[in-house]
């Protein structure tokens, strides 16, 4: 719920629940964000793994090929204000 504020406060933003992932875009997918196990969720980002240390590239995550960097949040207070931005970032490259 949190990641999806953060990418709902941006113009322009289309939410795409799918089977295993919702997705977040403009003009294409910037975001994606899936459940993991023990309470956890995926954030993917259209942005790339070096934008923040905390980021990795994706392997096989079925959601769209944009997405160049992924990070797993345990809390909702995972989502800190730099996560915000690169959110932000992803949603500008879209």
């Amino acid at each position: 719920e949190a990641i999806e504020r953060a990418a709902a406060a941006l113009p322009d933003v289309v939410t795409g629940q799918r089977k295993a992932f919702t997705g977040f875009s403009r003009n294409f997918q910037f975001a994606s964000v899936k459940p993991a196990k023990g309470g956890q969720v995926v954030l993917g980002l259209a942005v790339p793994p070096d934008a923040d240390p905390r980021l990795t590239p994706p392997k096989a995550e079925g959601w769209s090929e944009r997405l160049k960097s992924k990070l797993t949040l345990t809390s909702p207070a995972d989502l800190d204000a730099k996560l915000v931005a690169l959110i932000k970032q992803a949603w500008e490259a879209s």
